[in-house]
């Protein structure tokens, strides 16, 4: 069986959304450019653009990998963390969350991906459209891509008319953050399987100068000028957010990377970026009291928590190798 071509630009792609993620939460100076929150959004268009073929395939074996590759991460890693908080807590220093958690913090946790371990808000919501989207998959595989641009509109007149933030915005901020951004992650998962259905990257690598000069001027203008309204949301309302993301994604779709020796460096740096993003803020928090620069949120910090995640990566791949709980750290 021919190994799965891989596409080293969608590789630095992850790398770079990786290194925006850590960023976003161990970087005191990262408001500067809160303006341009298109990681998330980026990632999500990219894993329903690789998802999607197995969509309309309905290829259950690829489907069934899917879920234990987001589903295993989702479950062990807040199992661990209470596990390792509660021995931890004691400790001086070394404590992760002030105070002993529960059984009951875990559940939560588990139930809407927020509890302790917070940013599991985004896991929670690609576990639901991935549920969502498989279902409509097996029930209307011919009206998949139809049931799901409907969709799309729908999500946006509930933000546009603030019907989303109104219905969430009187629960718990565990339920609102969880369920509230079900509407604002929708979107980017749909022009995931858009772009993928109707083969719009490939077509465009046909026009490649003048796409990239038409990204360019569109990423320039939606940044320098508030062309779009900004609407009040959770996390990511709005349409600002999903033409960012389009373009930054199709950006790196363009490109194709041949050099050898790049080849090998990207094979061994943008490994275990879904590991990173898993355990960054838990590492934060760990060393936040014992290394200063980490406390006082500085690209330093970012880096050598990048750099600490990767190895705890790396060696809990060996570790797991060959066996399920490898997705713990890919």
């Amino acid at each position: 069986m021919n190994k799965k071509k891989i596409n080293f630009s969608f590789e630095l792609l992850r790398l770079l959304l990786s290194l925006w993620v850590v960023n976003h939460h161990c970087y005191k100076e990262f408001y500067k450019y809160k303006k341009a929150l298109f990681h998330v959004p980026t990632f999500m268009i990219m894993s329903f653009y690789f998802y999607c073929n197995t969509l309309k395939a309905k290829d259950v074996i690829k489907i069934k990998q899917r879920f234990q590759r987001i589903l295993i991460p989702y479950i062990i890693w807040p199992i661990l963390i209470i596990i390792l908080n509660n021995i931890l807590f004691k400790l001086p220093k070394f404590h992760l969350y002030n105070k002993k958690l529960l059984l009951n913090d875990l559940v939560i946790q588990l139930i809407f991906g927020q509890k302790y371990h917070n940013i599991f808000y985004y896991q929670f919501n690609l576990i639901f459209l991935t549920i969502l989207f498989t279902i409509i998959s097996f029930l209307l595989n011919k009206s998949l891509v139809f049931i799901l641009q409907i969709s799309l509109i729908i999500a946006y007149i509930s933000q546009y008319s603030y019907w989303n933030i109104y219905t969430f915005k009187k629960y718990s901020v565990i339920i609102k953050y969880s369920l509230g951004n079900i509407l604002e992650l929708l979107p980017f998962a749909v022009i995931g399987v858009i772009l993928c259905h109707f083969n719009i990257t490939r077509k465009l690598k046909k026009f490649k100068g003048l796409a990239i000069f038409y990204i360019g001027i569109i990423l320039f203008l939606i940044l320098k000028f508030e062309i779009f309204a900004r609407i009040r949301g959770f996390y990511y309302p709005g349409v600002f957010l999903n033409i960012g993301g389009i373009n930054i994604f199709i950006l790196f779709s363009l490109f194709s990377i041949k050099n050898k020796i790049i080849i090998f460096l990207l094979k061994i740096i943008t490994k275990f970026t879904g590991g990173i993003y898993y355990i960054h803020v838990t590492c934060f928090y760990l060393l936040q009291n014992k290394i200063l620069f980490i406390k006082d949120k500085t690209f330093k910090g970012v880096i050598f928590i990048y750099i600490t995640c990767y190895i705890t990566c790396f060696l809990g791949n060996k570790i797991s190798y060959k066996t399920k709980y490898k997705y713990l750290f890919n």
